[in-house]
């Protein structure tokens, strides 16, 4: 088995965080980067430390089983026991122990007393945004995972951290100790590139309710969209777009698999449906899999932990305004396969004005709106990265068409001076929108060299504070947005002298002086491919520019 540096970091920050004194920590890495091998690795890095048995915690059959696969190939000389059903682990021989939440965590049963909780001293919780439920729970609570003065590690990773109900995961984990995006693992050629059309349909979802986890009723949203004509489209889109490719499609419901299958063979295609309870499940997977079946409509059973790197195709024709459910889909198609170049997507977008929807544009933070016309995913961050550094004015959310850049830049006052609005409402001083998410202020350099302050939400739903002012480094972590723009602005008014301070306050008189040799140079060279009617400009609007453009490329 091959070492991957991103695997090896993260166990490296595992042991570092563990001998630092945080015992409830995540990873947080894309789909198909192999969680599972690292927390089996961790195994044996561990020993040294913590010597007892290891309990993994999965919410499906599939998890299960392939969790306790993969820590037997990883550590061959084991005894890995299953909890699970009709399989039983021994409490004392068992090294490791695969279980389901539904099997170890259901309330009132007598299973988990069978174990002896003292000598299980590390556990392991896949798919962690799952982990704040009651089942979770009392596991953790007989393992005393949650007691303050723990020497226990427990071990959350997960491709998606945020939960639909909103419900912070900092309620379970302390820390984040390492983190590998989608995007990273793309540009490192870990994951293949991903490449993106849409199929808009005549479909209107304004009418369907929205249910108690934030997404859709299924119900509603199964009769919104499985009618003939969009049905029709789908396959029509695919015909144009699939290239003929091993294909996985996301349904609402069985009879909404069911339906579409059928479209896909009424035009010659070799198409079947799945779903969990199918008894002929297994068949149909290992049918698909060697190509037997070109395309499979599934509903909600290879959402998560199915992996087949083959699928080159995945069509995304259940709308949902879940970031977990929608990453996870998507997810499925990411894996390295000989012979597989990439990954097409095709988004079946429907007609609505009231709801969020989410389009694969949005996985790398870029707006629902986006069509990427089969083009990379990752080429259309960098361009409009690019798009965005050289045009700090340019409001880009809108942009539906990359194509059509230019005329917006050209429609766009260069001279406009722009704050967010959540910056307007809760500090004085200049912060602006960071490329890599959150906001940031540069300090301008008053000893040795300039500093910055930026703001973000982290993966466990906290607000973070990272800085250096005046070679002082500043963190903080506070629970809202607005406290944490007020502990940073503290930071600053305190560590920085007056003339510096007026220098990144938005209303600051020296705003409407004439713009500065100084400043003329600065933009000369952060914009080398526009001119500036500088006689139309102030000083003020002219700073904002150029820390703006600074403050995307540092």
């Amino acid at each position: 088995m091959e070492d991957r540096q991103y695997q090896l970091d993260a166990e490296a920050a595992t042991l570092a965080e563990y001998d630092k004194g945080v015992r409830r920590m995540m990873h947080v890495m894309a789909t198909g980067t192999g969680k599972t091998i690292v927390f089996s690795r961790l195994y044996e890095k561990l020993k040294s430390r913590l010597h007892g048995q290891m309990l993994v915690i999965a919410h499906t059959e599939e998890l299960v089983q392939q969790n306790a696969a993969k820590m037997l190939e990883v550590n061959p000389s084991i005894h890995v026991g299953i909890e699970m059903a009709e399989s039983h682990a021994d409490p004392v021989c068992s090294d490791v122990i695969s279980t389901c939440v539904k099997t170890l965590g259901r309330k009132d049963t007598n299973r988990i007393e069978k174990f002896n909780w003292n000598n299980i001293d590390k556990v392991v919780i896949d798919e962690a945004h799952h982990g704040v439920t009651d089942g979770y729970r009392r596991i953790l609570d007989a393992a005393g995972s949650l007691q303050p003065d723990t020497h226990k590690l427990l071990l959350g990773v997960t491709a998606t951290p945020q939960r639909p109900d909103g419900q912070p995961l900092s309620d379970l984990f302390e820390k984040v100790a390492y983190s590998y995006p989608l995007r990273a693992a793309i540009k490192d050629s870990w994951l293949v590139n991903i490449r993106g059309y849409r199929a808009r349909t005549s479909t209107d979802l304004d009418g369907v309710a929205k249910g108690t986890d934030g997404d859709f009723v299924k119900s509603e949203l199964s009769a919104a969209v499985n009618t003939a004509e969009r049905n029709r489209q789908t396959v029509d889109a695919w015909i144009k777009q699939g290239e003929n490719r091993r294909t996985l499609v996301f349904t609402v419901d069985i009879e909404h698999a069911e339906k579409l299958a059928q479209a896909f063979r009424d035009r010659g295609i070799e198409a079947d449906h799945v779903w969990g309870e199918d008894k002929e499940r297994k068949d149909k997977l290992d049918a698909f899999r060697t190509g037997k079946i070109q395309v499979l409509c599934n509903c909600n059973v290879l959402v998560e932990g199915y992996d087949d790197p083959g699928i080159s195709c995945v069509v995304l024709a259940r709308p949902t305004t879940s970031g977990i459910l929608f990453t996870q889909m998507v997810g499925r198609g990411t894996r390295l396969y000989p012979g597989k170049i990439d990954l097409i997507v095709l988004d079946v977008v429907d007609g609505t004005s009231k709801h969020s929807l989410l389009t694969l544009p949005t996985l790398m933070g870029l707006q629902a709106c986006l069509d990427l016309q089969g083009r990379s995913l990752l080429e259309a961050v960098e361009e409009l990265e690019r798009l965005k550094e050289e045009n700090p004015n340019v409001d880009f959310n809108g942009l539906a068409d990359l194509n059509k850049a230019q005329w917006l830049i050209e429609q766009v006052d260069m001279f406009q001076v722009r704050f967010p609005a959540e910056v307007e409402a809760n500090s004085e001083l200049v912060w602006f929108k960071a490329v890599d998410g959150g906001y940031k202020m540069l300090i301008p350099k008053e000893d040795t060299r300039a500093g910055f302050v930026r703001v973000f939400e982290n993966a466990i739903g906290k607000w973070e504070l990272i800085g250096r002012i005046n070679d002082n480094e500043v963190h903080g972590i506070r629970a809202t947005m607005e406290e944490i723009f007020k502990v940073s602005d503290e930071q600053v008014r305190k560590r920085v002298t007056s003339k510096t301070l007026a220098t990144v306050m938005r209303s600051a008189k020296w705003h409407g002086n004439p713009v500065t040799k100084g400043q003329k140079t600065m933009l000369g060279r952060l914009f080398p491919h526009k001119t500036f009617l500088y006689e139309q400009m102030n000083s003020g609007q002219a700073s904002k520019l150029i820390t703006e453009r600074l403050a995307r490329k540092t």
